[in-house]
């Protein structure tokens, strides 16, 4: 597969993106998965596990953390990148078929944008990470809506909410989102009736046993029947802390009360799950 530099100048444009570094960067990791053989292989794989097959198999990219895991070598850690640039005539052609509407149109590419700069201008990383690179193709693949505060995905039997970060998560919001939901997902996804589910941090047993009972958290955690999973100290880093790892949780900011809590059940080594839970309304 040839990596055409027209088609991701293309989507430079289409997402907004003028920054002169960044597309630079993404200039030079063309020419490098073109040249390189094995690194071009393999990037055609992952590009075609992300938007053409029907297999599930990009579910399995969720485990890979970082670019020896995705590659198997330490290849230009821009390919994230341009695996989600590269994309964006599917993105257009979906949205098309989708009929979505102009205001969910700008809405969408906003969010694949957000996923190919936040981590480059906020986190100063290079290149995105993989779990944004799949987030995005979410959207490229319109298999998420996003209905006021919340998101819905759709899987094989449920429909699971997202949270998107940034905003406070409001009570009254949730509810007017999962309320107006119903007909979006009838509308878009086929399905009456849906069961939300909805797996995060947020939802920890744990967590939830410790902070304030009138929080905005708690509050979102009451609408669900929760279940623990796997340890979470991950999400908590990434979520709450803006960090991929710690070395020492004494280095943690505590900006906010959250991250003061956290922090103390972290320097603790306290057992953290995420939550597993099925909307009770």
């Amino acid at each position: 597969m040839k990596f055409e530099l027209s088609v991701v100048e293309n989507a430079l444009k289409y997402y907004q993106i003028n920054d002169t570094n960044y597309k630079n960067k993404c200039y030079k990791c063309i020419k490098d998965v073109n040249e390189i053989k094995d690194f071009n292989i393999k990037a055609e794989e992952i590009y075609n596990i992300l938007y053409t097959d029907k297999s599930f198999k990009i579910d399995t990219l969720w485990k890979r953390q970082n670019m020896i895991e995705l590659f198997g070598e330490q290849y230009n850690p821009y390919i994230t990148n341009i695996l989600v640039l590269y994309s964006y005539e599917i993105h257009c052609q979906n949205m098309k078929l989708k009929k979505y509407n102009r205001e969910q149109k700008e809405l969408y590419k906003k969010r694949v944008k957000e996923t190919l700069t936040n981590d480059i201008f906020v986190r100063k990383l290079e290149g995105i990470r993989i779990s944004q690179m799949i987030w995005a193709a979410y959207f490229i693949n319109t298999k998420l809506i996003e209905v006021g505060r919340l998101q819905y995905e759709k899987c094989e039997n449920h429909i699971k909410i997202h949270i998107p970060s940034g905003e406070k998560l409001q009570i009254d919001k949730v509810l007017d989102s999962i309320k107006n939901s119903k007909q979006e997902i009838e509308k878009y996804f086929n399905i009456k009736n849906p069961e939300y589910r909805c797996d995060s941090w947020l939802l920890s047993n744990q967590i939830n046993n410790i902070i304030d009972s009138n929080s905005n958290i708690a509050k979102f955690y009451n609408l669900f029947e929760v279940k623990d999973g796997l340890d979470t100290t991950k999400d908590i880093l990434n979520f709450v802390f803006n960090v991929q790892e710690c070395s020492n949780y004494n280095d943690l900011i505590e900006d906010t009360s959250l991250q003061k809590l956290l922090k103390q059940q972290l320097l603790k080594n306290k057992e953290m799950k995420i939550g597993w839970g099925k909307l009770k309304i």
